[in-house]
């Protein structure tokens, strides 16, 4: 009688408890992921000779090789009771996700995930020539796009300084297997499991992050577009002395915006910095990862979210025993990510991060908010000591074309944190307006300069200014 594989047992108990994905690595418990949340399974800490067990029964030649040479490999692997998982495998670790869709053959086989191209679309009697994708990405680039939109059933559009327009080239419907055509099968899998999924990937030699989605009509997806380096901050339009941000050698840096204000751009011009200046190790965290750092004066080690690490939350608790210098969290979202980055921005760590929220004040009370009532003062205590800048940006359509950075920059000075420690960030207003020697920049008075400049109107940056008096005092000054 044939011998049940090992790691078959554990994955009846990841079905048994209806779980999404599960993690084990050597050291400690296996755990689990349900309905977006980590929960421990009761079970003692994995040696590492039970998890090369299950490497070993998983694993074929090639996913060795891509192990021994990348660091990781990812598998589909069906048990033989028939249900599928798709594993990423790592030194002496698991992440394992559950598949709705089987291999084609019942024995392990490794699924690469390269760059995914339009022309690996399958034919049917939905697609369409495999070309339209590649020229709506050459259409973009011509007409200074930022998104390519796509829903099944309508024609294709772009996104031009903020609006949306429709496509000059092809105003014909794309269907649903036009956009599956953008997807490998895990990823086919996920997005029949979750709803949504991410990737990044090159067309039409422009990398492009993709983000396919279900709606109650088929599916959509938004395709943004990527430069082929990562940009510095006068690229941007910003300050050149926004560098010092990314100058400390441990603290919590946020850059904050609305979706789509290009704090995560900013991020990543801040990375560059890093990579061209100080020889450090640098992680980063990114879901998915958009802009590749080849290595200059520092290491750079680009993670995944879903490929090379669960969750923010698993890379930042990994990234802390990778002896870093600057760890980067693509974003900051949930308790224990924000907790753990308070935990590596205290013992010595530099960390850059972003967050949704409209100004400084914001970011410190969602970071204080998503914590219970009995821990917020000591949280208010560990940020007061550990934040070092908050970056808060607006994008302004320009009179000329194009879109134009406003920012708000608060230094975080003994004074900011006493604010931060007492909960009294009502005050934060006027410590931002009397701290320019400090580095402050009030938003508005960012948005005066934009006006005076004659690069965005002044209705424009009157709907953007927080402070009005504050933002007609600045226009008049000279």
């Amino acid at each position: 009688m044939t011998r049940m594989p090992a790691i078959d047992s554990l994955l009846k108990v990841m079905i048994l408890r209806d779980a999404e994905a599960m993690t084990v690595a050597a050291g400690v418990a296996p755990t689990l992921r349900r309905a977006g949340n980590p929960e421990p399974l009761a079970l003692p800490p994995m040696n590492a000779a039970m998890v090369e067990t299950f490497i070993s029964e998983i694993a074929t030649e090639p996913a060795r090789h891509a192990l021994a040479t990348r660091g990781s490999a990812e598998v589909a692997y069906r048990t033989a009771d028939g249900a599928s998982f798709s594993i990423v495998i790592e030194p002496s670790k698991l992440l394992i996700r559950r598949s709705t869709t089987a291999p084609a053959a019942p024995a392990p086989k490794p699924v690469p995930v390269p760059p995914v191209r339009p022309e690996r679309r399958p034919e049917g009697p939905e697609s369409k020539d495999p070309s339209r994708i590649t020229a709506a990405i050459t259409e973009a680039i011509d007409r200074h796009a930022s998104d390519v939109l796509a829903s099944s059933g309508q024609p294709l559009r772009l996104r031009i300084d903020g609006d949306v327009t429709p496509l000059h080239s092809d105003p014909d419907p794309i269907s649903d297997s036009d956009l599956l055509a953008l997807l490998d099968e895990p990823r086919r899998a996920a997005l029949a499991e979750t709803g949504s999924v991410d990737l990044a990937t090159t067309i039409a030699s422009a990398r492009i992050r993709i983000n396919v989605f279900r709606h109650h009509t088929g599916l959509g997806a938004a395709l943004r577009l990527i430069h082929a380096k990562p940009p510095s901050l006068r690229d941007l339009g910003l300050p050149d002395d926004l560098t010092t941000a990314a100058a400390y050698r441990s603290g919590l840096v946020l850059v904050c915006g609305q979706a789509g204000s290009g704090k995560s751009t900013t991020l990543v011009a801040l990375v560059d910095h890093v990579n061209r200046t100080r020889a450090a190790h640098v992680i980063t965290l990114e879901d998915p990862i958009e802009y590749e750092h080849a290595p200059r004066r520092s290491l750079v080690h680009q993670r995944e979210i879903g490929l090379h690490a669960a969750s923010f939350a698993d890379g930042l608790r990994a990234a802390l025993r990778e002896s870093p210098d600057v760890i980067v969290v693509g974003e900051l979202r949930d308790k224990e990510t924000i907790a753990i980055a308070l935990t590596a921005a205290e013992t010595g760590h530099l960390v850059l991060a972003t967050m949704h929220a409209p100004n400084a004040a914001g970011a410190v009370d969602r970071v204080i908010d998503v914590f219970p009532d009995a821990q917020q003062r000591q949280i208010r205590t560990q940020l007061a000591g550990s934040l070092r800048v908050i970056l808060t940006q607006h994008l302004l359509p320009r009179t000329s074309g194009g879109r134009a950075p406003a920012i708000e920059r608060v230094v975080v000075t003994p004074a900011i944190a006493t604010l931060i420690r007492k909960g009294e960030l009502q005050m934060f207003g006027a410590h931002v307006q009397s701290g320019r020697d400090a580095g402050m920049i009030p938003l508005e008075k960012s948005l005066a300069e934009l006006v005076k400049s004659r690069a965005v109107d002044a209705a424009t940056a009157r709907a953007v200014a927080q402070d009005l008096e504050l933002f007609e005092t600045s226009l008049r000054a000279r």
